[in-house]
């Protein structure tokens, strides 16, 4: 492959780039499974320099207290840039969590760096450490293995399960934010049994107080593989720092197993409602119309009745909406007759 070329093609502002600047990891990893990269990560030494040779607009990446590196939008393009570790190449790929991230294509010549057999391992499809203790420097790596091993397909080694299985109660040292980012991608990824066999495998499913069962379906949505994993989605989702809408649906699809009439279907609203066929396959779930509306605004209502508009409208109103989902009101005609009734 001419590294320089296909790389170049997709990030053009890399020809701008000095002798020092290599590219390396995740974008080599998805140019051999002939996947299209969706970023590029360059080592250098001077990776602000660097960066504003893209662009003078550069984004700093981390926290005040440690930078982690520096971003460039260009076009569409994303240009990640950070320091060689210890301005060596060599160490720099020493220190990466997985063999299939530790290449690098140095721009100058195109020449493809690879001392840990990445290449080898993305052709047998394998995720393998580069070293046990890399793992140690950022307990996250561990997840990242099940992450890469369920989005790419990928086996996880003998070794690298035991060394990930050893370190499983270290993931509770790990920022909530970034854990869950990394669980979204996992159960994103339509591989949900895979997903789960290799949180109970490594033992992260008990580290992170997962119910590691079988899923009735791969299909399942991120929400939906919360709502059958996790037993309080409230107590769950404060310490894992999810979004208060994450919260919601995963409770609203816990409630929904329960009950899932058409009025529960159509309160729990048609976004939560079509992600629970694949959490009860073989229940026939009689889906209601989510676009029903009143047949008669709240004014008519209260003209009916020779009342106010307020509180007793909106109820007479609901109430309507809600015989129109069972059915039972179908016309104008019989919503009047239904609105006279409530008198």
């Amino acid at each position: 492959m001419r590294w320089r070329d296909e790389l170049t093609r997709r990030f053009p502002k890399l020809t701008r780039l000095g002798p020092d600047a290599y590219v390396v990891g995740g974008a080599i990893r998805d140019l051999l499974l002939g996947r299209e990269p969706a970023d590029v990560d360059v080592a250098c030494l001077d990776p602000l320099a660097a960066a504003k040779k893209i662009r003078d607009r550069v984004i700093r990446l981390g926290d005040e207290e440690q930078l982690s590196a520096y971003r460039v939008v260009d076009d569409d393009c994303v240009y990640d840039f950070a320091a060689l570790l210890d301005d060596s190449l060599d160490a720099d790929l020493a220190r990466r969590d997985f063999t299939v991230n530790a290449m690098a294509v140095e721009l100058a010549n195109d020449v493809l760096h690879d001392p840990h057999g990445g290449q080898r391992d993305v052709e047998a499809r394998l995720v393998r450490m580069v070293d046990p203790s890399n793992f140690d420097d950022d307990p996250l790596r561990i997840l990242k293995g099940v992450r890469m091993a369920v989005k790419y397909g990928f086996e996880v080694d003998p070794a690298t399960l035991q060394a990930i299985r050893e370190r499983a109660p270290r993931i509770l040292d790990v920022a909530a934010e970034r854990v869950t980012y990394e669980l979204s991608v996992i159960f994103s990824s339509n591989a949900a049994n895979r997903a789960i066999a290799l949180l109970r495998d490594t033992g992260l499913a008990d580290a992170l107080g997962l119910n590691a069962r079988e899923l009735p379906s791969d299909e399942v949505t991120l929400a939906g593989a919360y709502a059958l994993l996790v037993a309080d989605p409230r107590a769950y989702g404060e310490r894992w720092r999810w979004s208060e809408s994450m919260i919601h649906r995963v409770t609203k699809l816990q409630q929904l197993m329960l009950q899932h009439d058409r009025m529960a279907l159509f309160h729990a609203g048609e976004h939560i409602a079509r992600q629970l066929p694949p959490l009860l396959p073989g229940v026939a779930l009689d889906m209601p119309d989510f676009d029903t509306r009143a047949l008669l605004t709240g004014n008519e209502i209260a003209e009916i009745l020779g009342i106010p508009g307020g509180m007793r409208v909106g109820r007479i109103k609901k109430a309507l909406v809600e015989a129109q989902v069972r059915g039972e009101v179908k016309t104008k005609d019989e919503a009047v007759r239904f609105v006279t009734s409530s008198r």
